[in-house]
């Protein structure tokens, strides 16, 4: 770890410093008893305090060290935070291979594609009323042809990988905004 001299006294500095400090951000903005950092990458007054306030609430050796003990008990609250608040990986939802539903099949991704197309009913005109269930028919065929129409793919209504690429982002862009 790089060393700062401030006021002749030397502090890690660097990647590790700001790791640590992202870490302890992240579990203070979900829990108000720990303290908020800007992660610069220094361990100065306000991080040695995080890390005691850290320490203390989690009945550790109050030091402001980061020993294996620490560091450890910080990284396991980070993991639970994220697991909790982060942002979800990427559901893939189709099988992977070339994957095809076409007008009265079958199919368990069928589900998840009704779901999204009731929720973007609910933030466009662009979409009809679906039935639940796993068949590719009526409504969600109709709305399949739709997302094909406005993405410039061809309009068989068939639920495919490209389909299911653009569905996706019209879900992302106007429900979700992520």
């Amino acid at each position: 770890m790089n060393e700062q001299r401030q006021n002749g006294i030397p502090e890690p500095v660097g990647q590790p410093v700001r790791s640590l400090q992202e870490m302890l951000n992240q579990i203070a903005i979900h829990d108000d008893a720990y303290m908020r950092l800007v992660p610069d990458g220094i361990y100065g007054e306000r991080t040695l305090e995080a890390v005691m306030i850290f320490q203390r609430e989690k009945n550790l050796p109050v030091t402001g060290v980061v020993n294996d003990q620490t560091w450890s008990a910080i990284v396991a609250a980070y993991e639970k935070m994220e697991f909790l608040y982060g942002t979800p990986p990427p559901l893939s939802v189709l099988p992977s291979g070339t994957f095809t539903c076409c007008q009265g099949e079958r199919s368990a991704p069928m589900f998840i594609v009704r779901g999204m197309f009731s929720a973007l009913e609910q933030v466009t005109t662009n979409f009809a009323p679906c039935a639940g269930g796993d068949v590719n028919d009526g409504g969600t065929y109709e709305n399949l042809r739709t997302v094909q129409r406005l993405s410039g793919l061809p309009e068989t209504g068939t639920l495919d990988r490209p389909t299911w690429v653009y569905l996706s982002q019209l879900y992302h862009a106007l429900v979700t905004r992520d």
